[in-house]
């Protein structure tokens, strides 16, 4: 094949279940290239394109795939809007969703370190009510980390979180086994092992609380600064969450250092019972603002 070069399809047209044309090209990452696109009704979308020289790599076409058929499923202020699953258009395969103007919580810790304590607690209330939509919806993310938690940069000067990439989501009526060879061919794990949960890191199936535990993780990173664990390889990384208690960081209020500690309970049925149980417990911490 050809080399192609994201590039060259700028300002052409790609019809689906609607006509997007290719306005400027955004990013570009190992499995995709991201554009920005506009319908014919003028609406600004971004256009989210699979590198066409990974369509014979079927674990890369069926992550991709699910990531745009799970994101629709919901649809909730907190998580990204994706319009419609997988189209096709001559040799590419794509999806739109809404256009984000932001940068994502990794880029923000690495340049700040941490969070204050009241702006981690927020992003942390919001990205939990974006995830108890997604399980309302059926749906385990099986992947939250800082990357895939974005703020957005409001017109009016707010900060609106969303939650992205559903690539290694589990849904409800899926009948494929709980870690699916199609995405994950060269592990036994779906995730990231930095955020796994334990029943995730030992190969178990894996449910809500999951993400539940992932998201404690996300917050014990922006209230510290670094991660619970540093390891040298994955299976060490696994083995730590799968095994060694996570000591909470110092300087916290007494009521968030219990919200962050049930997060990271190892047993499941020691965490929080749902989402919209973590978010109300959060917002009733000290740090808590608005």
């Amino acid at each position: 094949m050809k080399r192609f070069v994201a590039e060259s399809i700028v300002g052409t047209t790609l019809a689906g279940t609607r006509r997007y044309r290719l306005l400027q090209l955004l990013r570009s990452g190992g499995v995709a290239h991201v554009y920005l696109a506009e319908t014919d009704a003028q609406e600004k979308v971004a256009v989210k394109l699979l590198r066409p020289e990974l369509e014979t790599r079927r674990d890369v076409v069926a992550r991709f795939e699910r990531e745009a058929l799970a994101a629709c499923r919901i649809r909730h202020e907190n998580v990204l809007h994706v319009f419609e699953p997988v189209q096709r258009a001559g040799m590419f395969a794509f999806f739109s969703a809404e256009h984000l103007v932001g940068v994502d919580l990794a880029d923000v810790l690495a340049s700040q370190g941490k969070l204050p304590a009241w702006r981690a607690v927020r992003t942390i209330v919001h990205a939990a009510a974006g995830l108890g939509a997604a399980h309302e919806a059926g749906v385990v993310h099986r992947d939250v980390k800082p990357e895939n938690i974005f703020l957005v940069h409001l017109p009016d000067g707010r900060e609106q979180v969303k939650v992205l990439d559903f690539g290694s989501a589990s849904l409800a009526s899926d009948p494929s086994p709980p870690f699916d060879k199609r995405i994950t061919m060269t592990t036994e794990v779906v995730g990231t092992p930095g955020y796994a949960a334990p029943e995730q890191a030992e190969g178990e199936p894996v449910r809500p609380s999951a993400d539940l535990y992932a998201l404690g993780v996300v917050l014990y990173e922006a209230l510290s600064g670094k991660p619970p664990f540093a390891a040298t390889n994955w299976l060490e990384l696994l083995s730590l969450h799968a095994r060694v208690p996570i000591k909470i960081p110092s300087g916290l209020s007494p009521a968030l250092s219990a919200v962050l500690a049930r997060c990271l309970e190892k047993k499941p049925e020691d965490r929080f019972a749902g989402m919209a149980e973590l978010a109300d417990a959060l917002r009733a911490v000290p740090e808590h603002k608005g």
